[in-house]
């Protein structure tokens, strides 16, 4: 009996931890496809996996004009069985205040909103699983900037309000709050080759386990509310930061 491949669609899989994600699904040989707005790296993406599964779109996901048109395409090519919304990014304007609250919120919550809002229309869906990753600023931990703290406390609301309309269309929905992720090349890396003591310091002060988190270690989560083995966990936030405060 022919085994139907199961479809991931990673929103910011591309950079840092969408990466590693949309590499750990490959090599499990899922069918991928990955939405981004920087096309060098999607290009990079594509020739260091040539010979997989692989389908990228470039979009700026907190546009919705652009989500709207890469959706249609996407519904009509494919049955996405998975959904991971990981785009975001805790830069600052440092110019106006107003702007960091503006873009923030447009780079950290529109950017998994117009992706979901746009893939959850129809009345029912055969079976479709999303995941939205946030961060334990959501939590207001961590020392984030209010501005990146708020957008990603508004994601892990609305997915606690979204998931119970979603259970109607037999679609689940949560949300994954990772600490200090430490990827080589990431903000974490070279905040440490810049300043070591400040960061070990700071890692040892505020957390809990005194390490980083891994991208294993939101990997495995996402591997449970994926699974056979969860049919209840909805409108849930899963806090992943080795007991920081």
């Amino acid at each position: 009996m022919l085994k139907i491949k199961k479809v991931m669609l990673v929103c910011g899989g591309s950079y840092g931890l969408g990466l590693e994600i949309s590499k750990y699904y490959l090599k499990k040989k899922f069918k991928v496809i990955v939405l981004a707005r920087d096309a060098k790296k999607l290009k990079n993406l594509k020739k260091n996996y040539i010979n997989y599964d692989l389908e990228t779109f470039k979009c700026d996901l907190s546009n919705n004009k652009e989500v709207e048109k890469v959706c249609v395409k996407l519904e009509q090519k494919f049955n996405i069985d998975y959904i991971i919304c990981n785009a975001g990014s805790g830069k600052l304007e440092k110019t106006r205040k107003y702007l960091d609250y503006h873009k923030t919120f447009s780079n950290n919550f529109l950017t998994a909103i117009n992706i979901v809002e746009n893939l959850t229309y129809k009345k029912k869906y055969l079976q479709r699983n999303i995941i939205l990753i946030s961060s334990i600023a959501g939590h207001f931990k961590g020392r984030a900037p209010l501005p990146y703290s708020l957008a990603k406390n508004s994601l892990i609301n609305y997915v606690k309000y979204k998931s119970n309309e979603l259970s109607k269309k037999n679609v689940m929905i949560n949300s994954i709050s990772p600490g200090h992720i430490f990827i080589k090349g990431n903000n974490w890396d070279k905040k440490l080759k810049k300043n070591p003591k400040k960061v070990i310091k700071m890692i040892n002060e505020d957390v809990g386990l005194k390490r980083f988190c891994t991208p294993e270690q939101i990997i495995n989560i996402i591997e449970f509310i994926f699974s056979n083995r969860n049919s209840y966990v909805t409108g849930a936030d899963i806090i992943v930061d080795g007991g920081t405060k």
